[in-house]
């Protein structure tokens, strides 16, 4: 990260997107305190995540992709680790287990990838911590476990709580995470509330491109476009819109910062034509490529310096 600056206020489910590489999982983890800042500072309520004081990590849980468990039965593994959070709430897990249809008497490392993944999240969204650090929480989950985790997200963000959820599935959560931050180039690219996006920008399917299109991607029939409320409807212009795709909004993103930013801020856009989709296409290519190619050589520096310890 390079001049990364971010502050995340109470009250709010926030999502974090941004491309393979981006970081997302290596921030959640300097939030968390399992990881060390090389340089700037972290704050967690008051708190330095990386010094792993008591109260910090009893206020704080982070659900990884891919959750580990030991050995243990659920009502074991509560009395073992339940007691390290003063503010877990046994009735409401065992309420969330319930609904996720957990299996109380198999051992937690017979569950399937996606019952791990459910008794994690069940055990976050109990736990009263206040900050909730969730690392792809629909991976794993069939179609009805991941309307029952909307569900149950939606009830346990509180006003005090700070929830972060890093994900690829926009469309799992899209309704639910308010602000999105696009994470791009080691900085946040964008932080976009939902009032920020209502009344300026919205999708639309269009047999044709033109005047008000921020971004579109060729499909079968035509194009899935981003549109500017402001100008789109100029030159008679006839077509059904809906409320802007929030895959779109990160597309447009990295593919067309400039455009997206100056939607957002009411300034005049130049037609978006078919030849442009070619150098859209391109740019969110090259941009996944060198994200990817960044983390790969970060993970080799990791490497490197593991095997000169």
């Amino acid at each position: 990260f390079e001049g990364l600056d971010l502050n995340l206020e109470p009250g709010n489910v926030y999502g974090l997107l941004g491309l393979n590489g981006a970081g997302k999982t290596s921030l959640l983890k300097l939030m968390a305190g399992a990881l060390r800042p090389q340089a700037g500072s972290i704050r967690a309520f008051g708190a330095e995540p990386c010094r792993r004081g008591v109260p910090f990590l009893a206020d704080t849980i982070f659900v990884p992709e891919d959750p580990w468990f030991p050995a243990l039965k659920p009502a074991a593994w509560l009395d073992r680790y339940a007691v390290f959070r003063p503010a877990f709430d046994r009735a409401r897990f065992g309420a969330l287990s319930e609904e996720f249809a957990l299996d109380a008497d198999k051992q937690l490392t017979k569950y399937s990838y996606g019952q791990r993944k459910k008794f994690a999240l069940a055990a976050a969204l109990s736990s009263g911590a206040r900050l909730v650090l969730l690392d792809e929480p629909t991976n794993g989950l069939d179609i009805p476990s991941k309307s029952q985790f909307r569900r149950a997200l939606a009830m346990s963000a509180g006003e005090e709580s700070i929830t972060l959820v890093s994900t690829h599935q926009v469309r799992d959560l899209e309704r639910l995470i308010d602000p999105a931050l696009i994470v791009h180039g080691g900085k946040v690219l964008f932080s976009l509330k939902a009032e920020d996006v209502s009344g300026k920008l919205g999708a639309a399917h269009l047999s044709e491109l033109g005047e008000g299109v921020v971004y579109a991607e060729r499909d079968s029939i035509g194009y899935s476009a981003l549109v500017d409320l402001a100008s789109f409807g100029s030159g008679g212009r006839q077509a059904e819109v809906q409320a802007a795709d929030l895959e779109l909004i990160f597309n447009a993103a990295i593919a067309a910062p400039a455009r997206l930013a100056a939607a957002l801020a009411g300034q005049a856009l130049a037609p978006l034509g078919p030849n442009d989709l070619a150098a859209l296409a391109d740019a969110i290519g090259a941009a996944a490529n060198a994200s990817a190619e960044k983390a790969i050589a970060g993970k080799a520096k990791n490497k490197t310096k593991e095997a000169a310890k």
